[in-house]
């Protein structure tokens, strides 16, 4: 049996993000901190803000969850060689920076600010 880094790479990191996500979505923060939920000046500016900030980012970290899932398989059913862990640690860094940008990106939208 052989051992493949970038898939499990791309696993765990998937089923994090999964997991994280059900947890915030089921179990959101109530009130505005600095502990626990998506935490950023444009989340925190008054509460409507932080209960879409939320919601919002949970759906959007099961969404990278599922993509991350599915960037297992170009490593499971091709050799990119030694560049195959790189690879699968940019996937897996770039895709919560998108759902930073895209959920900044819904906060501007619906509170126009």
């Amino acid at each position: 049996m052989t051992f493949n880094s970038p898939v499990l790479v791309c696993l765990l990191c998937g089923v994090i993000y999964l997991i994280t996500g059900w947890i915030t979505l089921r179990y959101p923060p109530k009130k505005i901190n600095d502990f626990y939920g998506y935490r950023t000046s444009r989340s925190k500016k008054s509460q409507a803000h932080w209960d879409f900030a939320q919601k919002e980012s949970s759906k959007y970290l099961i969404q990278a969850g599922y993509y991350c899932l599915l960037g297992c398989a170009p490593f499971i059913l091709f050799d990119f060689g030694k560049n195959a862990i790189w690879m699968a640690i940019i996937l897996v860094t770039i895709l919560p920076c998108i759902t930073l940008l895209y959920i900044e990106k819904a906060l501007k939208e619906k509170f126009k600010d």
